[in-house]
């Protein structure tokens, strides 16, 4: 590699590094994958294709600028719809505007064998939420993304257990609760294609797996009692 290379990717390191620095928490910053070097020629360029955008950004921080990336700016107001919009004020309305046609919702912690697809699937979603938590609210946290077509969404809310639930009666029972979401777009992040779920309880759930560790305990005290006859 020639000396004057070398210095052209010196500086570009040095540049990049003070760049990173300097960058605010809703600045989108750019990683570029190793790539080849061909014939000892320093690579100038890099293919667009193999750039990541790292980004952060706090809607309730008032030193937060304007999102830059117009890629992300998608996704982050389809998400922000789908939160405040969509679940929040029970705007069944916008699934169509929201979801691709075989969209996939996974409630990955505590209902992973029960997806919702599709966009009917989703309005069903909606209503049986609206159904067991009429006053459901949540409020994002932070948004955050590594590429142009996935964003992780952080959040918390609450939400008064008022009608059936996983066909169990309403308990009344008043849950705070917070998570993450990780959502994928389509290729021109015009709509949602999935939404994996990863939240902590409603105290319904909380009952339902207690329910479920009953029925477990009880068949095996069954196995032991035909042991023992």
């Amino acid at each position: 590699m020639s000396t004057t290379c070398k210095s052209t990717c010196s500086l570009q390191r040095t540049a990049r590094a003070a760049l990173r620095l300097k960058a605010s928490s809703f600045t989108p910053r750019s990683f570029s994958k190793a790539l080849p070097v061909r014939h000892e020629r320093c690579r100038a360029k890099n293919n667009k294709n193999n750039v990541i955008k790292a980004f952060r950004y706090d809607p309730h921080n008032p030193n937060e600028g304007a999102i830059q990336d117009w890629r992300v700016k998608q996704m982050v107001e389809l998400a922000h719809t789908y939160f405040m919009e969509f679940l929040t004020n029970k705007k069944v309305e916008l699934a169509d505007s929201l979801f691709a046609e075989d969209v996939l919702h996974r409630d990955v912690i505590w209902d992973p064998t029960h997806p919702t697809v599709g966009i009917e699937g989703m309005r069903h979603y909606l209503s049986d939420l609206a159904t067991a938590f009429p006053d459901f609210f949540v409020e994002i946290d932070q948004f955050s993304t590594v590429d142009t077509n996935s964003l992780i969404v952080t959040y918390h809310g609450s939400a008064t257990n008022l009608g059936e639930y996983h066909h169990h009666k309403a308990t009344r029972h008043a849950s705070s609760f917070e998570g993450t979401n990780t959502f994928k777009f389509n290729h021109d992040r015009s709509r949602i294609t999935e939404i994996h779920v990863y939240r902590s309880a409603f105290a319904e759930d909380i009952n339902e797996i207690g329910e479920r560790m009953v029925e477990i305990e009880g068949g095996f005290r069954e196995l032991r009692l035909k042991r023992l006859a």
